[in-house]
């Protein structure tokens, strides 16, 4: 691990922190001067010369959210500082002393970033309440788990040692809170796409469309059993920060290996989201690189970027000889149409520029999930070029079909889309079409839309 990667702040002299202590212990007294039963002193531990970085700032905001959580509707009074020697906190809370104690204490012992809280408790009379004297332990070392204060006394532990631990816990600890974000919206994002009804071709909740070795059912299991690789992937990004494109891709794409293994016992068998593996993948891979080490939103043309530079790696399969000739790469070898490679290329663009903002546009207009995720699967029937339709039908039906659909979208409103797309699901299942590149970027399309509503994302 960087450990100076984490620790990107500036040093600071003893004098500081000396001069720190004393200013803190001047605003204690000024704060207890106007007679709040219980002030709470709230700092980080953080060894060596640099006390003030990004994962401390959010260290530090993580702790102030528990104790908010922990005391809401006691806090009467609060007082934030941030420089240079470290973020403080100072809240007078209108509870009795020893109860508050007991609640900082447990978020001390407990929090996975607990080693690092410094939460000083004292009463009226401006004396410090003990850990010791309510029944709890004494702090614990950080390495060895052993008494804190006396492992600092006799130096047990080097200074080096010491800044790698907190560095590996902080990095641990939002790379694993970030990465269960991304899996949930990824996740979701599978479980709405196959959920919007009715979709043309398409696996939904009414019918299997023009598939007959899966269901409804199918995707569920599937999407269940991809969950987890969505987080390894956003992790292989995280810890692979500025490292070279072509290295991470080589680690996404065996990890999607594995994720299709996963998905196909799942489905006994049955191919659901190959292509949203690698799309997502990809995706999800970038949002962890860019992501790394920094607080949300990240700018999304940031991992857009990344987006392209990982694409640009997997476009090196259209010059190679795979082991497996898959129905995208018949479909570029015939047509010289790149498909989901050509778009992890260019950064997504049918689900940033067509997909996303129909999202937008109709859920603001009032309409469900379900029949804004419905309006914007049409707008992507009419724009992009699927390989799947082509595979499935020929380049000119898919072309015909691709224009029949931009005459039919300006007479799609909120009322009559189920209708019209209905009658469309019908002539599709019985020309046997699929728009499964469609609905691939319909997923990816949710995807940002969640990641956005969730404030992962910055536009």
């Amino acid at each position: 691990m960087d450990v100076d990667r984490i620790f990107d702040g500036s040093p600071i002299t003893l004098e500081a922190v000396l001069q720190s202590r004393s200013d803190r212990v001047r605003r204690q007294q000024e704060l207890l001067k106007r007679g709040f039963p219980c002030l709470i002193s709230f700092t980080l531990n953080i060894p060596g010369p640099v006390k003030q970085f990004s994962m401390a700032r959010m260290a530090f905001q993580e702790g102030l959210n528990e104790l908010h959580r922990e005391l809401s509707g006691h806090i009467v009074h609060q007082v934030l500082t941030d420089t240079d020697t470290g973020s403080e906190a100072f809240l007078c809370v209108e509870l009795p002393p020893q109860q508050v104690k007991a609640r900082t204490a447990a978020l001390e012992e407990y929090h996975p970033l607990g080693r690092l809280y410094d939460m000083d408790v004292l009463d009226a009379q401006g004396e410090s309440l003990s850990r010791v004297s309510l029944g709890h332990p004494r702090r614990r070392c950080l390495l060895c788990s052993q008494d804190a204060k006396v492992c600092a006394r006799s130096q047990a532990h080097s200074p080096e040692s010491i800044r790698l631990a907190v560095a590996q816990l902080l990095d641990g600890y939002f790379r694993d809170q970030a990465a269960d974000g991304c899996a949930a919206c990824a996740t979701r994002a599978l479980l709405h796409e196959v959920s919007t009804t009715p979709k043309p071709g398409l696996v939904d909740r009414l019918n299997s469309g023009s598939h007959r070795d899966m269901d409804f059912f199918t995707f569920l299991d599937s999407s269940a059993a991809l969950s987890p690789w969505f987080r390894e992937m956003f992790c292989l990004g995280w810890n692979s920060a500025g490292r070279p494109a072509e290295e991470l891709f080589r680690q996404l794409r065996f990890s999607g290996q594995q994720a299709e293994q996963a998905m196909y016992t799942a489905t006994g068998g049955v191919n659901t989201h190959k292509g949203l593996i690698f799309s997502l993948g990809i995706l999800c891979g970038a949002l962890g690189a860019a992501h790394s080490g920094r607080p949300i939103p990240v700018p999304m043309e940031q991992v857009l970027q990344l987006c392209r530079e990982l694409g640009q790696c997997s476009l090196s399969d259209f010059s190679s000889a795979p082991a497996q000739e898959t129905s995208g790469l018949r479909c570029f070898h015939a047509h010289q149409i790149t498909g989901a490679r050509g778009q992890a290329a260019q950064g997504f663009p049918a689900a940033v520029e067509i997909g996303l903002p129909s999202l937008r546009r109709w859920t603001a207009q009032g309409l469900s999930l379900n029949d804004a995720g419905a309006m914007t699967l049409a707008a992507l029937l009419a724009e992009t070029e699927d390989t799947n339709m082509i595979h499935r039908g020929g380049l000119a039906r898919a072309e015909k079909c691709r224009k029949d659909m931009d005459k039919l979208i300006p007479q799609l409103t909120a009322d009559n889309v189920y209708h019209l797309l209905s009658q469309l699901d019908q002539q599709y299942i019985e020309m046997n079409l699929s728009p499964g590149g469609c609905a691939d970027l319909l997923a990816l399309s949710f995807f940002l839309f969640f990641l956005e509503q969730q404030g992962h994302l910055s536009f």
